[in-house]
């Protein structure tokens, strides 16, 4: 058996390691022999196929811990939560060195040192310090500019004042106002008295105790006017509608549009779409709901559901309905959803959620900020190309977004198959049995990088080429395709025997 050579720094992929963990011969012979590669001076790493520059941000702060003991994470750096901003990290230290050149990173170096009690910077890994609240807001008042086209080493003022505003939103009033305080108090012991009262006017505005100014922050007007926007959300977006851009439409069958005669259609979308939300009902009860339009006295609510929900979907006008601006866009929201819960009233049929929801440990976004992450939703949603893209595209956005008390993904799939509809695209239903392969997508594009679409157009794509492949026109065969296709099994039952959807 081979003996197993062993190596004196890590092998891994995206890891680094510096010129101390071995002899400069040994080093220099691991490079000519193509073992590891030398990224910068000091700097090595054994992984030979990723770019240098992603290798060096994945580890940044390990490289600034070894070159810059004790360094500070400051300025535009800090307010960015230790991002590269422009291939730029800014720190501050006092060994006198003005920048060091690294692949895809330039740290950028300023005198200055960690503060102390009482306004502490708090630690960050590998020995480094990151910049305290009230130190981002005192730092990044000084006002700088990038010359030939670098990134400034400070925020501009729009910048800070949305900083500020993203920090009220999540923070609240009491930490807010000790944030105030904390930050007049750094101003005063580092004799920035000139910057007290920018201080105190930059919290009058987030107040509304003074106007804004004309070019105020985006965040900060939108917070001020009740509109603003939950910001890791929006980011997720983009980068959905980046992941959805760059595929094609799936191929589907020939597609006859539902007329009045394929009634089965709206019925069974109606169906499996309270399924999917845990309101059960064998197809002959629900059939039976339908047909006499009144709910089973033992399960009212559950009842009206599948009702508002069959009104809704078996409206061949309405439910093709888009539009091309954001209060159009709105307003299809909210007249949806009135219609699904209009026999809830207790759950606020067409209006915003007032109370923060959330499935398990996953919180959605914050009642304050619905309809404002809903606006820049929206306006991202034109960057992807109308039909099926878009229409995962709106399902995805709304379902995360989460803007009212109960009904979400009722309406989230009613938003999506409007987009399909205004293109006489076949609608999406997700049957019974495809439940759990359709949560599970959903999850992973909330949980994992937004723009990695492929398992949600797999999985998406498919329930879309079974809809489209029914044979909805005909009552009778539509029920028989519902048995051979094993759409109507228990999806935990079907895990467990192996059995998955199949097309007709």
């Amino acid at each position: 058996m081979a003996r197993r050579v062993s190596t004196p720094w890590p092998t891994e992929p995206r890891t680094v390691f510096f010129d101390d963990v071995a002899s400069r011969d040994t080093l220099s012979r691991a490079v000519a022999d193509g073992r590891i590669r030398r990224l910068a001076p000091r700097l090595y790493s054994a992984d030979l196929v990723s770019d240098p520059a992603e290798i060096v941000v994945a580890n940044r702060w390990l490289i600034l811990g070894h070159l810059l003991p004790g360094a500070v994470i400051v300025d535009r750096s800090a307010a960015q939560d230790g991002s590269v901003s422009g291939d730029c990290i800014f720190v501050a230290t006092e060994n006198g060195r003005k920048s060091i050149q690294l692949p895809g990173m330039e740290v950028r170096i300023r005198c200055g040192r960690p503060l102390t009690e009482p306004l502490e910077d708090p630690p960050w890994p590998h020995g480094l310090r990151m910049s305290s609240p009230a130190r981002i807001l005192v730092d990044n008042l000084a006002v700088t500019r990038g010359r030939s086209g670098r990134t400034p080493r400070t925020l501009s003022l729009a910048e800070l004042e949305d900083w500020l505003a993203a920090k009220a939103i999540t923070w609240g009033p009491e930490r807010m106002s000790r944030l105030r305080d904390d930050a007049t108090t750094l101003a005063d012991v580092l004799g920035k008295v000139d910057q007290v009262d920018r201080i105190k006017r930059l919290f009058d505005q987030l107040t509304g105790d003074q106007p804004l100014r004309p070019t105020a922050g985006p965040l900060l007007q939108a917070l001020t006017y009740g509109r603003a926007w939950d910001e890791r959300r929006v980011e997720m977006f983009n980068r959905l509608a980046q992941g959805l851009t760059g595929y094609d439409d799936p191929d589907v069958p020939d597609w006859l549009p539902a007329g009045p005669e394929a009634e089965p259609l709206p019925f069974f979308e109606s169906y499996f779409s309270n399924y999917i939300e845990g309101t059960v009902f064998t197809v002959p009860e629900a059939r039976r709901i339908i047909d006499t339009q009144q709910p089973p006295p033992t399960r009212p609510a559950d009842g009206h559901d599948i009702l508002g929900t069959y009104r809704c979907v078996a409206d061949t006008v309405g439910r093709r309905a888009t539009a091309d601006d954001v209060e159009g866009f709105l307003s299809h929201l909210r007249e949806r959803h009135q219609m699904i819960l209009a026999g809830r009233p207790e759950v606020g049929p067409g209006q915003w959620k007032q109370a923060p929801n959330q499935v398990g440990a996953y919180l959605f976004v914050d009642p304050p900020l619905v309809e404002g992450t809903l606006r820049q939703g929206f306006e991202l949603s034109l960057s992807v190309p109308a039909g099926f893209r878009r229409a995962l595209y709106i399902m995805i956005m709304v379902a995360e977004v989460h803007p009212f008390t109960d009904g979400n993904g009722r309406v989230a799939r009613v938003m999506m198959n409007a987009e399909l509809s205004a293109v006489d695209a076949a609608r999406i239903i997700i049957p019974s049995v495809f439940r759990n392969e359709y949560i599970g997508c959903l999850r992973r594009t909330s949980t994992t990088q937004a723009d990695d679409v492929a398992v949600l157009m797999r999985v998406m794509s498919f329930a879309w080429r079974w809809t489209a492949a029914m044979p909805w026109h005909d009552k009778g065969a539509t029920g028989g395709q519902l048995e051979a296709t094993n759409a109507l099994r228990d999806p935990d039952d079907a895990a467990i025997g192996g059995i998955k959807l199949r097309l007709p």
